[in-house]
């Protein structure tokens, strides 16, 4: 019997725009403050400077781009909170 590989719908997500995901996280309880004192949080270099030129220049963001999953993960989100909060984010 084949081995089942469980689903990964966050890789299938459209993008978000720049207005959708600062209103998701803003509906989701979070501020940009928090996000930016995650980035603030990151080792100073290329990681730092990178991080901050994704958030404050992209208009779109990917649910698999890394970014996503470190700040995620430094407000305390799982990656299917981060799904759910990505596909109320859509509709906005």
């Amino acid at each position: 019997m084949p081995e089942l590989i469980p689903p990964t719908p966050s890789v299938h997500m459209p993008a978000l725009s720049s207005r959708q995901i600062r209103l998701g996280l803003v509906n989701g309880g979070f501020t940009m403050a928090q996000v930016s004192a995650v980035i603030d949080a990151m080792p100073d270099g290329n990681e730092n400077e990178t991080a901050r030129i994704e958030w404050e220049y992209a208009t779109t963001f990917n649910r698999t781009h890394p970014l996503i999953a470190s700040v995620g993960a430094a407000l305390g989100l799982t990656d299917d909170e981060i799904d759910a909060k990505w596909s109320a984010a859509l509709t906005l």
